[in-house]
């Protein structure tokens, strides 16, 4: 039984509207990008200009960087818009599809709930699944990181939808074997005689 879906299934209104707003966040991007290369670049150039070692090298790794962050930064949003991830959770396994930040191939994983032996998150946001030795993971499309993981019983996958996350951190953490962690809840214990006080309410 299918328990959770993204993309949700949108009506026409709902997907022009879609459409205007990514439209409009494509634009955004397109605009940061081209500020951010520009501003790399002028970099470069001063630096050609300055006589001294020392600051000429330093302004060309500044100007490097800035590129390479930048480039980093707009295919990191890209990712966001990427129309052919999703995610589909079931009451007995889930079907995921993630990009990769270099490239265009997708992974596809098809994992059941009885493959998996644990899970955490990292403090990226990732989800790490452990599996069992025995697990037999559906996984199509994988890079040489995922086949390394794989080997040693783990799957990393990134969610798009953080709601998709956190309906199986919340829901099925059992499922899923996540440690939730328990917090003791301190409640501040009344007298018997404030009990029966009535000004004890108004804080007197």
């Amino acid at each position: 039984m299918l328990l959770y879906e993204y993309p949700q299934k949108l009506n026409r209104v709902q997907k022009q509207q879609k459409a205007v707003s990514d439209l409009a966040e494509h634009k955004k991007m397109n605009k940061a990008l081209i500020r951010s290369l520009l501003i790399g670049t002028g970099i470069f150039v001063l630096a050609l200009f300055v006589d001294l070692v020392i600051v000429k090298i330093l302004l060309i790794l500044l100007a490097v960087g800035n590129i390479a962050v930048s480039l980093l930064l707009y295919r990191f949003s890209a990712m966001m818009f990427d129309t052919d991830l999703y995610t589909r959770i079931y009451d007995d396994h889930i079907e995921h599809r993630q990009g990769r930040m270099f490239g265009r191939k997708h992974m596809d994983v098809s994992l059941a709930y009885e493959d998996i032996a644990g899970s955490e998150q990292t403090p990226q946001g990732k989800m790490v699944f452990t599996l069992r030795d025995d697990a037999s993971p559906s996984v199509e499309g994988a890079d040489k990181r995922t086949l390394a993981e794989l080997s040693q019983h783990k799957l990393t996958l990134y969610f798009q939808d953080l709601n998709a996350k956190l309906y199986l951190i919340n829901e099925l953490y059992i499922k899923i074997k996540y440690h939730k962690k328990e917090y003791n809840v301190i409640e501040d214990e009344e007298d018997e005689d404030d009990l029966w006080d009535p000004l004890h309410k108004h804080g007197l």
